[in-house]
């Protein structure tokens, strides 16, 4: 586990990046877990993407796992400190895989440094609302009973990252999921990346319309459905590395 130190207005922040794989022709592979979670949520996806010759760089955001709990966690944050890393690596480009409130991070990194990323895979990536009926509809980072339950056997396996979970990001997140940015969907215009959108379908709390309608404001996005639930990396992991991983030797 390396740890990089980030210089912020209230010291310096530790953020830990499990990297392996040896490098090779193609970028690296930046995999970004949700909320909640940690880099050990990619291990059976890094261990495929390794075995298919692809270096991994697997990261704690900050309040999760390893990294720390500077008490800033606004949306911007999140993605400010995944380009920090980058540089403190120095690597010039990846492709990168997010899951929930990682990809949200991962879909503000494109926008932002789109020289940054060449190929994006966007799992359950919850939109920002467009307007106050999407803010009525509530669309935040929660979940079903099927996915806690799902979620309980897996805490059970593993209760690390949980314990390790800084509870106040959930309230800033959510907090800021109830504003509407119509701004942010107009710079969906700059992502210039490869980008494959996956929803997780009717068991998701994420309506698969709206996966569908960011998908296609993204310039040349692709959409795909695997019923899985909000974790499908987790839950149907077979079809997510086919799916993901694919899309990723496509490049």
């Amino acid at each position: 586990m390396r740890l990089v130190g980030r210089p912020t207005e209230s010291g310096d922040l530790t953020l830990a990046v499990r990297t392996s794989g040896t490098p090779g022709a193609a970028p690296p592979v930046l995999l970004v877990h949700g909320m909640g979670g940690d880099h050990s949520t990619w291990r059976y996806f890094a261990g495929q993407l390794r075995a298919a010759g692809r270096a991994v760089l697997a990261v704690d955001l900050r309040g999760h796992g390893r990294s720390g709990r500077p008490g800033d966690y606004r949306l911007e944050s999140f993605s400010d400190d995944l380009r920090y890393v980058l540089d403190d690596l120095d690597v010039a480009q990846v492709d990168v895989v997010g899951h929930s409130l990682g990809a949200h991070a991962s879909l503000r990194l494109a926008m932002s440094a789109p020289d940054r990323v060449r190929s994006l895979v966007l799992e359950e990536v919850p939109p920002m609302p467009r307007d106050q009926a999407d803010v009525d509809e509530g669309i935040v980072m929660d979940s079903s009973l099927g996915e806690r339950v799902r979620g309980l056997a897996l805490l059970l396996a593993n209760p690390m990252p949980l314990l390790r979970f800084d509870r106040a990001v959930g309230g800033q997140v959510g907090a800021a999921f109830e504003q509407a940015e119509p701004q942010w969907w107009q710079r969906l215009a700059q992502v210039s990346a490869r980008t494959l959108v996956i929803s997780g379908g009717q068991r998701s709390f994420l309506p698969s319309q709206h996966l569908r309608t960011l998908a296609e404001t993204i310039p040349g996005a692709r959409f795909e459905v695997i019923e899985a639930g909000h974790s499908v990396h987790r839950d149907r992991r077979r079809e997510f590395c086919g799916a993901a991983g694919g899309f990723l030797t496509q490049a």
